[in-house]
């Protein structure tokens, strides 16, 4: 594998930890966001000086915006763009210091962003990908009355529709832009912080039943590592491979248009 640019969104905690700790034994230069100087300095070990950190606070679309005018002035081209930071609230319904629903805005929003403003610095790169992590529980169908549950809050609705999302825009990113290799996974359930504001029930079955980091990380590696004329663009993988998902509404690609055109009106805001 040549020489990589690697952005990693969502790599202090969890598989994108993992993740990031393999590819600290290579030669690729690696731009990490990060929220939590102590997480970050954890996750990095001994390499920080070797890997480009720039602060990035998810909950802020400003920081998330400042952080992708920094990767433009540190690099001039991004060949993996990592999406992997998610979040479930388990209480009672949140908001960004946008105003914004926090799941919607971690899991959905995020992602879109960083796609779109690093577009032309993944067009300058001869194999770019963008890999963004979903759920198996990517089911039920979008609240397009309601995409922000203002009305009737369901952390576990609310999470689900998030990881539809991402299955629906990544099959449309792929649709729109054949010169991106767009792909999706579900890492399994994976003992991770993902469950950190739920309950003790919740907390148990994650820890008890919920594979290591390192093992969730594997698709996630795959897609990262993988020759281009290996995978499927605008799929959703597990276990290393395509699998296809099991709802009608994860390849409504008209749901998939309106939510892109509903989601690019956020970041107008």
């Amino acid at each position: 594998m040549k020489t990589k640019t690697i952005v990693f969104v969502g790599c202090t905690s969890g598989i994108g930890r993992a993740a990031l700790q393999y590819f600290l034994k290579t030669q690729h230069q690696l731009i990490v966001l990060y929220r939590s100087e102590e997480k970050r300095q954890a996750s990095l070990q001994n390499h920080s000086e070797a890997v480009l950190s720039i602060p990035c606070d998810l909950l802020s679309l400003a920081s998330i915006q400042s952080a992708c005018e920094a990767i433009k002035t540190h690099t001039d081209k991004v060949d993996i763009l990592v999406n992997n930071a998610g979040m479930w609230e388990f209480g009672a319904r949140n908001e960004s210091e946008d105003g914004i629903e926090t799941t919607f805005q971690v899991n959905v929003l995020a992602p879109y962003f960083f796609q779109n403003s690093l577009r032309e610095l993944l067009l300058k790169s001869d194999a770019p990908r963008v890999i963004t992590t979903a759920s198996a529980l990517h089911t039920g169908t979008l609240n397009f009355d309601d995409l922000e549950f203002k009305q009737n809050f369901s952390g576990f609705k609310a999470y689900r529709q998030s990881k539809l999302s991402v299955v629906l825009l990544t099959r449309l990113w792929a649709k729109q832009n054949d010169k991106i290799q767009y792909f999706c996974f579900h890492p399994g359930v994976v003992s991770t912080e993902l469950g950190r504001t739920a309950g003790w029930l919740a907390k148990t079955f994650f820890k008890w039943f919920g594979i290591s980091p390192e093992k969730g990380a594997e698709t996630l590696i795959h897609l990262m590592e993988s020759e281009e004329i290996s995978l499927q663009s605008g799929e959703y993988y597990t276990k290393k491979k395509v699998k296809k998902t099991f709802t009608k509404a994860s390849y409504d690609l008209n749901a998939a248009q309106k939510l892109d055109q509903i989601v690019s009106t956020y970041l107008l805001r």
